[in-house]
């Protein structure tokens, strides 16, 4: 079936508290995801757009590049690179728009979005994945950018270095114990004041944001490590083995052993 041809992945990843300042021509077209952490975007040396949180911007070839962190302060990337004649089809009907202003998109649906990513970066370095359904989950997180116009309002300005800083944190370490209560005395608001923000700034509440990156930290494990789920099911946080389980099913659509079988041979 060619349905899907004409589309060439050329590198994809995954960078972790990176400080890397990029100032390139790019070869490829490209989505660059900021997961967490601030960062800031500058195109042919014109003005300097910043943001904090989960947003994306579209690379390209003929046009001058520079982006990097905010205040030297580690951010959470994923890129993926991409190049043939499907992408004049993106271009022409919109699906691909090289042209935003201001560059950096909001991503307002992150725990989607973020999926999606992972999950295409995973399909572009594994072995064996059909092609044509790599380029169908292309489509897909092109067709999810496409959509994140409008929706959430910003945070105020002096609320969002603390919500990045809890963003963040919860990124690195899901599996600890996260008083909510305690975040909202921090800001000196009720918690479903904080609840409220944080669904402003992610549209999601902070128990869905905590087990989604719980549920992230154990798909690691299970794909780079041989443990018993129960195991992994307490090191992300869990105290029910049954209950993870669950979570895990409705997340992934497989079960954490499936998740296992299906994965750990192409990471």
């Amino acid at each position: 079936m060619d349905f899907f041809s004409g589309n060439f992945f050329s590198m994809a990843g995954v960078f972790p508290e990176y400080l890397k300042i990029h100032r390139h021509v790019p070869l490829y077209y490209g989505i660059q995801y900021n997961h967490s952490g601030g960062v800031y975007v500058k195109i042919d040396n014109g003005p300097r757009y910043e943001e904090y949180g989960p947003c994306a911007f579209i690379t390209h070839p003929g046009a001058l590049f520079e982006y990097g962190p905010l205040d030297n302060q580690p951010r959470d990337h994923h890129f993926v690179c991409f190049h043939g004649p499907r992408i004049t089809r993106y271009i022409d009907s919109g699906l691909l728009s090289l042209v935003v202003e201001p560059p950096l998109i909001k991503v307002h649906y992150p725990e989607q979005f973020h999926n999606t990513m992972t999950e295409l970066i995973t399909m572009i370095n594994g072995l064996g994945i059909n092609p044509d359904r790599t380029v169908l989950k292309l489509e897909d997180l092109l067709l999810q950018l496409h959509e994140q116009g409008g929706g959430a309002h910003d945070l105020p300005p002096f609320q969002l270095p603390h919500f990045a800083k809890l963003l963040k944190e919860i990124n690195n370490h899901p599996e600890l114990e996260w008083n909510f209560q305690q975040e909202a005395a921090r800001l000196n608001i009720t918690l479903t004041h904080f609840r409220r923000l944080f669904k402003r700034c992610c549209h999601i509440s902070p128990q869905q944001y905590l087990i989604h990156h719980r549920l992230r930290l154990a798909t690691q494990l299970l794909v780079t490590t041989q443990l018993q789920v129960g195991i992994i099911a307490e090191k992300t946080g869990f105290n029910s083995e049954f209950y993870f389980s669950r979570l895990f099913k409705n997340q992934y659509h497989l079960s954490p052993l499936q998740y296992r079988k299906e994965f750990s041979a192409i990471i």
